[in-house]
């Protein structure tokens, strides 16, 4: 200090340099305590568990790791995606593993409208009871949704359990079941189609004034 006084440097310059800093690295350690500490949040109300199954900021797939200041995803593809920590308090989280095991799926069928609307229901519900992947608890249903724009639209409502089965496998086994049934019972699923109606256009025939006037 004396010899800083010596060569006439003030004091205040160091101490304007040292709050210079304190902000620089504030701001910039912002982020990695935001991270810490919602790290801490994560582990200690443990929303999810390493190998639980969810879904946030768009990301899907099965919890690998929950570190301090990140979380690893193993998405469906297999790669593994490295999210802050800070996402998972700032985003929706969807856990479809914490209370239960069990995925709903919906399978969506068109028929063309000369079908038989309970014969086709019954042949869903025959089908969808009979996969072995699919829950008999919750119990499997076959709805009649709507008159659809090209045909009758159905609805199969069923419950996997998402540690043995895939979502993807057991709605393409149905599909190749349900198009070999309808080929056999002569049910047909409609093409996109649209009837037009054309009206009869008459046109006079215009007048020519020299015959009139002749």
């Amino acid at each position: 200090m004396i010899a800083l006084n010596i060569v006439k440097i003030p004091l205040t310059a160091f101490a304007f340099m040292g709050g210079a800093m304190a902000v620089g690295l504030g701001f910039g350690m912002q982020n990695i305590f935001n991270n810490l500490i919602s790290g801490f949040i994560v582990i200690f109300s443990r929303p999810f568990k390493v190998n639980d199954i969810v879904d946030v900021a768009g990301v899907q797939g099965v919890v690998d790791d929950i570190g301090s200041r990140s979380t690893t995803i193993k998405t469906w593809d297999g790669f593994d995606v490295v999210l802050p920590n800070r996402y998972f308090l700032e985003n929706s989280v969807t856990n479809w593993t914490k209370s239960d095991l069990k995925k709903r799926e919906i399978l969506k069928v068109s028929v063309s409208y000369d079908a038989d609307s309970r014969k086709v229901e019954e042949i869903l519900m025959e089908i969808v009871s009979s996969h072995s992947s699919v829950l008999k608890n919750p119990a499997p249903f076959v709805i009649f949704k709507n008159f659809g724009a090209d045909g009758l639209d159905f609805e199969i409502y069923y419950w996997i359990e998402l540690r043995k089965s895939s979502g993807l496998k057991v709605s393409s086994d149905m599909r190749h079941h349900i198009a070999a049934v309808f080929n056999r019972e002569g049910i047909n699923i409609p093409y996109p189609q649209r009837v037009i109606h054309m009206a009869e256009s008459f046109t006079e025939k215009p007048t020519n004034e020299d015959d009139n006037a002749s």
